[in-house]
Parts: C-alpha cells; structure tokens; sequence
C-alpha cells in the first residue's frame, strides 16, 4: 500500500509540474520610440528592429487608437475618423474571402488582396491594421527595407512582415483627453521664466541626443535610457518647477489617465491572446507611466524594459 501511495503522490506531482512549466508566465518587452526622426539619422530604426527580433515576439501593440475609438480619431486624426465612417456605412464585407486573407500569410499576398484588408479594416475603424496594410499594398511584404524615419513603417511594420504576423494591436486612449494640449500649451504660457528655461534645456538636449544616437547607430539604447524616458515623460507633462495652476493639473491629469487606460488595454490584448512574448511600441513620454501602471495592476506579468534585453 506505501508503494501504491509514493507512486500515486509522485504521479501528482508530476502532473502538476508540467502543468505549470507548460503555463509560461506572459512578459511584455515595452519599445519606447521618437515617432519621427530628423531626416538625417532616418536609418536608425534598423539596429532596434534587429534587436527585438532576436526577442521573438508572438505579439505586437502600438499606439493606434483601439477599433472604433472615434473619439480618439475626432482629435488626432478626424481625416481617419471620417474615412472610417464613411466606409463603414457602405462596406459589403465578403466574410468568407476576408477570413481567408487573414488567415494566409501575408508573403503569399499580392496588393490587391492587401487593399482588401485594408478596405475591411477601414470599415471596422482600425486604425493600426489599415495602416499597416496600406503600407503592404504599397511595399509588399518581403524583408525590402525602404526607411522613412517613421516609427510606423521603419519599425511597427518591418517587425509585423518579418515576422509574418497579420494583425497590430492598437493600444492608446483619448477617453477624457480631449484638452490636453490647449492645456499644455497654456500651462507653459504661464510657467516662470526659470521653468520654461529647464524645458527647452531638455528639449534641446533631446533632440541632439537622438541626432548623435542615430549617427551612432544606438538610437534605441539612448532613447530607452531610464534617464530619457524619465524626460520625456516630464516634457509631456510639464513636470517642472514654475508651472502651476487649473491648466497645470489638467493637462497633467489627463496625460496620466491617458497612460493607465493604455495599461488597462493592454491587459485585455494579454487576456484575449494566448502568447507568451509580446512587444508595446509606444512614444517614449509613456513608457515609463505605461510599465509602472502595468506592474501595479498585473503584478504576474513580467514587464522587460527595451534596454534590459
């Protein structure tokens, strides 16, 4: 009977050990970027692409506005929500011949069948997936680099067709924004001259930063620097000394909602999507509000910062 009981707890045992081996805790590797770069370090995307490629990602998000956002499309891009709107109101889907686009890999199409997808995520709202399949359209799907010193196609998109992935997950939201920037900009018109004086010194001191890094091929490094994401972090949310008052805090508050409502839908990509490595591209002002909101939320999910691979 001890004989039968050992081989029995041991057979429990086991079970529950390849179960949680095979239950891999799901990490999330956060990419903090410049959006657009100065023309003459417009290569310098090239070396981060490689690096996270190493990473082998399941997943990519970004920062487009979640399908339908139309608030966020109102502010930011009413061209896009216009679009959108229009398209949706006329748009026959074939859902047999676009269930079938995307599930083949996109190497295997050709631009009329990416203007396809395009078209269908036009009509959903979209936003990342109409990019990215304008962009396919255009360019193809091969590893053929053309650079734009764009964080979309330089990126986003070289990621995305290297690793044959077929959907972005957008990520961002406006909801409450709306404001922040009149806010923003009437804040620094109020700030003391002293403040004013601490964030041109950092936006200079950024911008030539990002210069010398891309001449040197280490862009992504400098950028994701604890130190430069800590400054841009500050610089879009005007947390120096001298600015105060209504405008101050309204802007403020409404860029910190903006990065834990990024964190939330964050979370809900992770939840829907069962993969264990997965990558958030997102300009480097939130990188540092978006990986504290995510490890006080989800305290099991494994946050790697760019600069720790």
């Amino acid at each position: 009977m001890k004989a039968k009981n050992l081989i029995k707890l041991i057979s429990v045992l086991l079970i529950a050990f390849n179960f949680s081996f095979s239950q891999e805790k799901q990490e999330v590797l956060i990419v903090g970027d410049m959006h657009q770069l100065p023309g003459i370090v417009k290569r310098a995307y090239k070396p981060m692409v490689k690096k996270i490629l190493k990473y082998r990602p399941e997943l990519i998000m970004a920062e487009y506005s979640k399908t339908g956002d139309t608030a966020a499309m109102g502010e930011w891009n009413s061209k896009f929500k216009e679009a959108y709107l229009k398209k949706k109101a006329s748009y026959k889907i074939d859902k047999e011949e676009i269930a079938k686009l995307i599930k083949t890999s996109n190497k295997e199409l050709d631009s009329l069948q990416f203007r396809k997808l395009q078209d269908y995520y036009l009509s959903r709202g979209n936003q990342g997936n109409h990019r990215m399949y304008r962009y396919f359209a255009r360019h193809g799907a091969t590893k053929k680099f053309k650079p734009y010193g764009n964080q979309n196609p330089d990126l986003t998109f070289q990621l995305m067709r290297q690793l044959d992935l077929k959907s972005v997950y957008g990520v961002d939201s406006h909801a409450g924004y709306q404001g922040y920037w009149p806010a923003w900009q009437r804040a620094m018109k109020s700030g003391t001259k002293e403040g004013k004086k601490a964030f041109k010194k950092a936006m200079r001191k950024d911008t030539w930063g990002n210069i010398f890094a891309g001449l040197s091929w280490s862009l992504g490094r400098y950028m994701n620097k604890p130190s430069t994401l800590d400054s841009y972090y500050r610089i879009n949310s005007l947390r120096y000394e001298g600015f105060s008052g209504d405008d101050y805090e309204l802007q403020q508050k409404k860029w910190d909602d903006r990065n834990v409502n990024m964190a939330k839908n964050i979370l809900e990509v992770l939840k829907e999507n069962n993969v264990n490595r997965s990558v958030l591209i997102v300009g480097a002002g939130h990188a540092k509000a978006v990986s504290e909101e995510l490890k006080r939320l989800d305290s099991s999910l494994k946050v790697i910062m760019y600069n720790d691979l």
